[in-house]
């Protein structure tokens, strides 16, 4: 299992649909699974899955991704599961690995077009 933890400045109504489009559009074999939307008295919580195959571990691999509005603040964390080919222990994590990091790549390009104040 990998996991990120990130704060960007946005509304979640713009971040969760941007992360969505680079996450899917950073991996040709990736699908979104399931989606997830709750309003809050600060703004809502995201919950978004996403599925994918990897070819490093020959298998599939999950991820889940949930986005929180925080004043101007959403908070991101993103966990991946999955791609283990072993029954007890966990052997070959890069897919789960590579996988969060199309999370990451989103999020830092977030940040690189909407100043962060």
């Amino acid at each position: 299992m990998a996991t990120t933890t990130r704060t960007v400045v946005g509304q979640l109504s713009e971040v969760v649909p941007f992360l969505e489009a680079g996450v899917l559009g950073r991996s040709r074999s990736a699908s979104a699974e399931a989606a997830v939307d709750l309003g809050t008295s600060t703004g809502g919580i995201a919950v978004r899955g996403y599925e994918r195959f990897s070819m490093m571990g020959n298998n599939r691999v999950g991820m889940s991704v949930t986005a929180i509005q925080d004043g101007p603040y959403v908070h991101i964390a993103g966990v991946s599961l999955g791609g283990s080919q072993a029954m007890f222990f966990k052997v070959n994590t890069l897919g789960e690995q590579n996988f969060l990091g199309t999370l990451d790549a989103a999020i830092d390009q977030w940040i690189a077009q909407h100043p962060q104040g």
